[in-house]
């Protein structure tokens, strides 16, 4: 792995080069993919909670 140099832009911004990736941002990419694999999940099953399932009654889905 080299070393760069940033790249400076002319209204001061400056860019890094290859710089690594925080765990807690790799950690929240994982997170949210379980989240969303998770929620499919119980999606597929029907199970909600009772007040989802109140309103489910109230609006005649399902």
């Amino acid at each position: 792995m080299t070393d760069h140099e940033p790249t400076v832009y002319p209204s001061g911004v400056q860019e890094n080069h290859g710089g690594a990736i925080p765990m807690v941002l790799r950690l929240t990419y994982v997170g949210f993919v379980l989240f969303g694999l998770l929620y499919f999940f119980f999606w597929r099953q029907g199970s909600g909670t009772e007040l989802v399932e109140q309103y489910n009654k109230l609006t005649g889905v399902k």
